[in-house]
C-alpha cells in the first residue's frame, strides 16, 4: 500500500477509527476497533494494536483525548497547532465550558467537519451518543453546549434497553411527548413500561422504544432553548440517530442530517490544515 502522508484518528467513547490519508487528502484505507476512551485510557497502544505495522515517521492527529486545559467557549474548534505530542501522537484538546461545567471530547471535530461542509450554517448541532451533545454554533465558533447522559441511562435500564428488537416509532414519539409534558413522572413511567412487559406481554421492541422515548423527551424538555426556533443539524451514526430525528420531527423541528464518521474525517482534515 502507498505510504500515507498522515493518519487521521478519532478516539470515541466506544471506538477508535482511523483513516490513512495520502496526497490531496485522499483516503487510502480505514480501520476501526472497539477500544474507545471508556475501554482504555491509553490511545497509543490501542492505535498500535489496530495498526501493528504503523511507521513511526507517519504523523497521527487524533481527536477525543479531552486534554486539559482545553480552549473555552466561545472559540473555534481546535487545530493541529494546539495539539499536544504524547506517545507518538498529536492529541487535539477538547472544548471546555465553565457554566454549566461541560467538556466536548471529539464532538468539536465533528462540528468542525459539519461547518466545513456547510459554511453558512448558524444554529445547533445535535450529536447523539452515550453522551448526547447540543452545540450552539455561530459565525464558525462554538458558542455554548450542553451534554446529556441519555444514551448511558438507556443502556443501563434492565430489560428495557433492547434496540436490536427494532424501533416502534409511534410508541417512541408518544413517550417522548409524554415525558416533555410531565418530566417529573419519568421514573414512574419507566417502571410502568417494565410492568407492562410482565403483566401484559408488551413486546420488547415497543417497551424499548417507550423507554428511550421517555428519556429523549426528558432531554428535549431540558434542551429546549437549544432547538426551539433554531436550525438543527443531527450529526451521528448508529441506532440513536433515527429516534432523535423522529422525536424532533414530532416537535415540528426541521432537521438536516449528516453522517458522524464522515464529519469526523472532514473535521480532522480541517484541523490538520489549520
Amino acid at each position: 500500500m502507498t505510504q500515507p502522508d498522515w493518519i487521521a484518528a478519532e478516539w470515541g467513547a466506544a471506538h477508535l477509527r482511523i483513516w490513512q490519508i495520502g496526497a490531496e487528502g485522499r483516503v487510502l484505507s480505514t480501520a476501526e476497533s472497539g477500544e474507545g476512551y471508556e475501554q482504555t485510557d491509553a490511545p497509543g497502544p490501542a492505535l498500535r494494536r489496530l495498526l501493528p505495522d504503523l511507521d513511526a515517521s507517519v504523523p497521527v492527529l487524533m481527536s477525543g483525548a479531552g486534554l486539559l486545559p482545553s480552549p473555552a467557549v466561545p472559540c473555534t474548534p481546535p487545530v493541529a497547532a494546539q495539539a499536544r505530542e504524547e506517545d507518538g501522537l498529536r492529541l487535539l484538546p477538547g472544548v471546555a465550558q465553565e457554566t454549566p461545567a461541560d467538556l466536548l471530547r471529539g464532538e468539536e471535530v465533528r462540528v468542525a467537519g459539519f461547518l466545513a461542509m456547510n459554511p453558512r450554517f448558524d444554529g445547533v448541532v445535535c450529536l447523539p451518543g452515550a453522551q448526547s451533545r447540543w452545540v450552539h454554533v455561530s459565525a464558525g465558533e462554538i458558542v455554548s453546549f450542553r451534554s446529556f447522559l441519555t444514551g448511558t441511562l438507556f443502556a443501563g435500564l434492565p430489560r428495557l434497553a433492547a434496540p436490536e428488537a427494532g424501533w416502534d416509532e409511534a410508541a417512541l414519539v408518544e413517550a417522548a411527548d409524554r415525558a416533555m409534558g410531565r418530566p417529573a413522572g419519568i421514573a414512574g413511567d419507566l417502571a410502568a413500561v417494565l410492568a407492562e412487559m410482565r403483566l401484559k406481554g408488551l413486546p420488547a421492541g415497543a417497551a424499548s422504544s417507550q423507554a428511550l422515548g421517555l428519556l429523549i423527551g426528558l432531554e428535549l424538555a431540558a434542551a429546549k432553548p437549544y432547538w426551539l426556533g433554531q436550525n438543527v443539524a443531527l450529526v451521528g451514526e448508529g441506532a440513536l440517530v433515527a429516534p432523535y430525528r423522529a422525536a424532533l420531527a414530532a416537535q415540528h423541528v426541521p432537521v438536516v442530517q449528516a453522517d458522524g464518521a464522515r464529519m469526523a474525517l472532514e473535521g480532522l482534515k480541517v484541523a490538520w490544515r489549520g
